[in-house]
């Protein structure tokens, strides 16, 4: 479903499959313009008119029975292999759960977000929810966000949007039809852009502070901290900074 404008490309997709059976086809519902798009942790995506990709996939519950990190990871997955195939020289990483990043050149070593994703459960759907940014000069991102998004276009990538939703596609096939356990979790050890830094973890409402030695998206996150080494689980685990 191609939308010019909507509120929520999350909400239009989980509108289509109402009244569907349980093991309803995937649905999904690209938009031109996102009114009022969510990100993660109640957070705002914001979109310049026309200069992301906001898209939501719609999986009945019986189609694709995986848990949320299983469903995250391999979502993420796809976004970044999507905004890889234009950049291909770009270091493009995944930071768990599954914001896509990219190390900028020549500032330090700073990561900047290129695209994200929001999983959501609605009435008899799962609604997986990607947005990349597409073709933002840094004056199109809100200021709260200026210093810390980057765009395709920013990093030399001239695609059209039907091109990458085409790309999009292909991926979200891979991921979610093709690719078993061992693969996903290879894959994000190659392209992992937390492992070896430092960040503050919450797990059963008690933060955690340590540096990030291996990150399996399906199971678990090693930390080294103060106290020594512990595995927290990824489902019931935030990350704060």
């Amino acid at each position: 479903m191609v939308l010019n404008e909507t509120h929520s490309t999350q909400d239009a997709a989980a509108r289509a499959c109402l009244g569907l059976p349980q093991d309803h086809p995937p649905t999904l519902v690209v938009a031109s313009h996102q009114l009022m798009g969510r990100g993660q942790r109640a957070s705002n995506w914001y979109d310049a008119d026309g200069c992301t990709l906001p898209c939501s996939l719609a999986l009945g519950p019986n189609h694709l029975a995986l848990n949320n990190p299983n469903l995250a990871a391999r979502a993420g997955l796809a976004a970044l292999d999507a905004v890889k195939h234009f950049i291909p020289n770009q270091p493009v990483a995944i930071k768990w759960p599954n914001d896509i990043m990219v190390a900028m050149e020549g500032v330090g070593g700073i990561q900047k977000k290129i695209a994200g994703v929001l999983i959501e459960h609605a009435a008899n759907s799962v609604v997986i929810g990607i947005g990349i940014n597409c073709t933002q000069s840094k004056n199109d991102f809100h200021p709260d966000i200026q210093d810390t998004a980057v765009s395709l276009h920013q990093l030399g990538s001239q695609n059209r949007r039907i091109d990458l939703a085409c790309e999009l596609i292909t991926s979200l096939h891979h991921w979610f039809v093709d690719a078993d356990e061992t693969q996903i979790r290879q894959h994000w050890k190659q392209h992992d852009a937390l492992v070896g830094s430092t960040c503050k973890l919450v797990h059963n409402n008690q933060p955690h502070t340590g540096k990030v030695i291996a990150i399996d998206p399906l199971n678990d996150i090693r930390l080294q901290t103060t106290d020594g080494e512990i595995n927290l689980p990824v489902e019931q685990t935030r990350l704060i900074q």
